[in-house]
C-alpha cells in the first residue's frame, strides 16, 4: 500500500512538473506572438511611410539581361512620376521606356554600374519620358543597400522638378528681352543699381554708356521689321560679348541700350569703348545695313551720382554724338 501512495505522489509530482513546463511553453509562445505581431505591426507601418512618401522611393537590382533592372519596391510617388506600375516598368524596362534615346541609356546603365560600385549619385538631373510621353525632369538620388545574403541593391530617392525649372526659367524669361537676349530694362536697373552702390562704397570708378541705333525706321521701311529686328539683336550680341561678368547690358526701350561697367579705369575705358563701337559699326557694314551706332559714355570717379542722372548724363552724350553726324562717339571723364 505504501508502494502505491509513493507512486502516485512521484506521478502527480512529474504531472506538476509537466504542466509548469507547458505554462513555461505557452508564455514563450505567447511572448514570441507578440513579437511577430509587433514585427507585422512594424513592417506594415514601414510600408505606410514608404507608399505615402512626398517623394519617389524604389529599390532595384541588376539583372544580365532585358530590362536589366528589377524593382522591389516601388511607392505611389513613383507610380505618380513614370505613370507605371512596378509590374509595368519590370516588364518594360527603365532604361528603354524612361530613355529613349540609346545614348541616354547606355549613360545610364553605366550609371548603374558605378552605383553598384558604391559611386553614390546626389540630386542628378535626368530627364525621363513618362507613360503620357511627356519629358520630366527628375533629380535622382541613391544610395547602395547590401542585403543579409550579400546581394546589393540599389535605393533610389525621385524628386519631379519640371515645375520648379519652369518657373524658374519663366523669372528668368521675365528679366529678359525677348528679342535681344540682353537684360530688360527692369532688370537692368535693379542689376546697375548694385554696381552704383559697390561704386560709392568702395570708391571704385563708373562707366556708363548709352547707345542707340541710328536710321533703324530706314531698315524698317526697306527690308520690313524683321531685318530690323535683326539689328537689334546682333547689336545686343555684340555687346554682352564685349562686357566683363559682372558687368552690365540692357535694352531700355525701341533701339536704345546702356552698359555700366564697374572699376574700369578711365584711361582703360576711352580704348575699350572706341575699340567697342567699331565692332558695332563693323557688325553693321558687313551685313550691308544702312544703320550706324551713336554711344555716348561717361566716366564717374570719387562721387557717384544717382543711377537716374547718370543715365541721363550718358544719354545727353549719345544725342551730342548723333548732332555730330551720327555713327559717332562721345566719351567724357
Amino acid at each position: 500500500m505504501e508502494q502505491q501512495v509513493s507512486e502516485i505522489t512521484n506521478l502527480q509530482s512529474m504531472l506538476d512538473a509537466a504542466h509548469s513546463q507547458i505554462r513555461t511553453l505557452e508564455d514563450q509562445l505567447a511572448q514570441q506572438q507578440r513579437v511577430i505581431t509587433a514585427l507585422s505591426e512594424d513592417r506594415a507601418f514601414r510600408e505606410a511611410v514608404i507608399q505615402r512618401a512626398a517623394e519617389g522611393v524604389c529599390v532595384c537590382h541588376n539583372i544580365p539581361t532585358h530590362p536589366f533592372v528589377r524593382f522591389t519596391v516601388w511607392n505611389q510617388r513613383m507610380k505618380e512620376i513614370t505613370g507605371y506600375t512596378m509590374k509595368e516598368i519590370n516588364a518594360r524596362g527603365w532604361y528603354e521606356t524612361m530613355y529613349p534615346d540609346p545614348g541616354v541609356q547606355e549613360r545610364a546603365r553605366q550609371r548603374m554600374e558605378r552605383m553598384r560600385e558604391g559611386d553614390d549619385l546626389r540630386y542628378e538631373h535626368w530627364e525621363i519620358t513618362n507613360a503620357a510621353g511627356a519629358k520630366r525632369l527628375i533629380a535622382i538620388s541613391t544610395s547602395v543597400l547590401i542585403a543579409k545574403d550579400n546581394s546589393v541593391h540599389v535605393l533610389g530617392l525621385m524628386h519631379d522638378c519640371t515645375n520648379e525649372e519652369r518657373l524658374k526659367q519663366e523669372a528668368v524669361q521675365a528679366r529678359i528681352d525677348d528679342l535681344t537676349g540682353v537684360k530688360n530694362r527692369r532688370c537692368f536697373m535693379e542689376h546697375a543699381e548694385i554696381l552704383f552702390h559697390l561704386a560709392a562704397r568702395q570708391a571704385q570708378p563708373l562707366i556708363v554708356a548709352y547707345i542707340d541705333v541710328d536710321d533703324l525706321k530706314a531698315v524698317n521701311d526697306m527690308l520690313g521689321h524683321g531685318e530690323g529686328d535683326e539689328v537689334l539683336k546682333a547689336l545686343g550680341k555684340t555687346l554682352v560679348n564685349s562686357i566683363r561678368r559682372n558687368d552690365v547690358v540692357g535694352r531700355l526701350g525701341g533701339d536704345e541700350f546702356a552698359v555700366v561697367l564697374l572699376n574700369m579705369k578711365p584711361s582703360f575705358a576711352k580704348g575699350f569703348f572706341s575699340s567697342l563701337h567699331e565692332r558695332l559699326l563693323k557688325t553693321m557694314r558687313d551685313r550691308g545695313w544702312v544703320t550706324q551706332v551713336s554711344m555716348g559714355v561717361v566716366c564717374f570717379s570719387g562721387s557717384i551720382p544717382d543711377i537716374g542722372d547718370a543715365i541721363k548724363h550718358a544719354d545727353t552724350l549719345m544725342y551730342k554724338a548723333k548732332k555730330e553726324g551720327k555713327g559717332k562717339l562721345c566719351f567724357e571723364v
